[in-house]
């Protein structure tokens, strides 16, 4: 790949990171504090992957970033999602009314953005008591799904769904679509041939492990699907990594590597917890994740999930048991 002098810009926060390729970076209300966008540019034409969060903040970085590369808004034709979430999708609306260019988005993540949407608060408390989550006794129990991120997330439904394989053009430019379920069941990666450049959203973040867990209504083995996922973007020919967080790199197989040995290692230090006695996920990953005294609810909630993600593997893998006891699931080793 030929060196390219970056384009910074301390104001829009703005990179080129490949030639017609820019990193731009946009503020998150959470974290991480920051999201990865892309956009990219062939001949006439732009296309934007990914939205972040739909804030005044955020919608700010990305005129700006606009403005310093000198592309107008309604030059971007395509707007491709790696995923449905937030950080992600959050502002797709928005965007697709000032813009009013083609969104692309994969149908199974249309079909879990939806679920979050309709999903009621009661369904999601009844599933983490079920795992032994301490789910305050109120009528509300937690806030649905749908409720959490209020106005930041104002997702759109797609124009176009995209499917593993499929050879979307922007301008010359082909972009790969390759389906990584694992992270979200219809998370998708970005592959350009031209230049050998890997845009993975969450799926292969540089420092941190994305949230792989199960959820109510959500695929019975993602981290199963997680892992074919990595082995899977390991046979790409990729020269350059753009990351959802955390600074671009090159060695895809390695960082791919990494991750599975990771939670290889999570899976076992799981399944010697329950040798000799039957637990609940929500007592497991207090065990693995640490109890951290006055960590949110949330973060609690989150831990289990991922738990019960390694567990389901392990059934799956023959390796432990799912102990049905009245209203509450407890796992034992095989």
């Amino acid at each position: 790949m030929q060196n390219v002098l970056p384009l910074f810009d301390m104001e829009a926060k703005i990179r080129e990171v490949a030639p017609e390729i820019y990193q731009v970076y946009l503020p998150l209300p959470m974290r991480p504090s920051i999201v990865n966008v892309y956009l990219l540019k062939s001949g006439w034409e732009w296309a934007l992957i990914d939205t972040g969060m739909q804030s005044a903040e955020s919608m700010a970085a990305l005129t700006a970033a606009l403005a310093t590369v000198g592309c107008p808004p309604v030059a971007i034709r395509k707007l491709f999602a790696t995923h449905h979430h937030p950080d992600h999708f959050g502002a797709s609306r928005a965007y697709k009314e000032v813009i009013g260019g083609e969104v692309y988005l994969n149908g199974l993540e249309v079909e879990r953005l939806t679920y979050l949407q309709a999903a009621p608060s009661s369904q999601s408390s009844s599933f983490l008591r079920r795992h032994g989550v301490p789910v305050p006794d109120s009528p509300w129990g937690i806030p649905a799904p749908g409720q959490m991120w209020g106005s930041f997330y104002t997702p759109t439904l797609p124009d176009r769904l995209i499917n593993d394989g499929d050879i979307v053009r922007v301008g010359l430019r082909e972009v790969h679509v390759i389906w990584t379920p694992g992270h979200t069941p219809g998370h998708c990666c970005f592959y350009l041939p031209q230049g050998k450049v890997l845009i993975v959203g969450d799926h292969l973040l540089p420092k941190i492990t994305p949230h792989i867990g199960v959820y109510p209504g959500g695929p019975d083995n993602p981290l199963g699907d997680f892992i074919e996922s990595l082995k899977k973007v390991q046979m790409l020919d990729v020269e350059l990594v753009l990351p959802a967080h955390g600074a671009v790199y090159k060695d895809h197989r390695y960082r791919a590597h990494q991750l599975i040995h990771h939670h290889d290692y999570r899976k076992q230090e799981m399944h010697d917890t329950i040798r000799r006695q039957a637990k609940t996920a929500y007592e497991i990953a207090l065990e693995v994740f640490g109890s951290g005294g006055n960590r949110p609810i949330f973060h609690t909630i989150a831990a289990t999930f991922e738990t019960l993600a390694h567990l389901h593997l392990l059934l799956h893998e023959g390796k432990v048991r799912r102990l049905e006891e009245g209203e509450r699931s407890r796992f034992l080793a095989q």
